[in-house]
C-alpha cells in the first residue's frame, strides 16, 4: 500500500482558486483504480496551509494517477498559485492497524 501525505503553503488570497481546483481533482480522482483515499484540507491554524492525505492500493496505480487529464489540468493551474513552501512524501507499507473507529 501506498500513502501519500503531505502540504502546501500558498498566500491566503489564493485559497479560493486552490480550493477550487483541488475539489475538481478530488472528485476525479476518487474515481480512479487503486485510489482508497484522496483529500485536502485546509489547517485550522495556518492560514494558506493545505495538508494532502493520498492511500493507493499500488505505486502503479499512483503512477497512472499522475498520467490523467484531471492531473494535467490540476497542475496547470497549481503552477498559476504562488507556492510559498511545500513537502510532499510517499510512504510504502504493508501493515495497516485501525487506531479507532466508531
Amino acid at each position: 500500500m501506498i500513502f501519500v501525505h503531505g502540504w502546501i503553503k500558498i498566500p491566503e488570497d489564493e485559497l479560493e482558486a486552490a480550493i477550487h481546483t483541488a475539489s475538481a481533482m478530488v472528485l476525479e480522482t476518487v474515481k480512479e483504480p487503486g485510489c482508497l483515499h484522496y483529500s485536502f484540507a485546509k489547517d485550522i491554524t495556518k492560514a494558506g496551509l493545505i495538508h494532502i492525505s493520498e492511500r493507493w492500493d499500488s505505486e502503479e496505480s499512483l503512477n497512472a494517477h499522475f498520467e490523467t487529464p484531471h492531473m494535467s489540468a490540476f497542475n496547470m493551474t497549481i503552477s498559476g498559485l504562488t507556492i510559498e513552501a511545500m513537502d510532499i512524501r510517499l510512504y510504502s507499507g504493508e501493515e495497516v492497524r485501525v487506531m479507532m473507529q466508531s
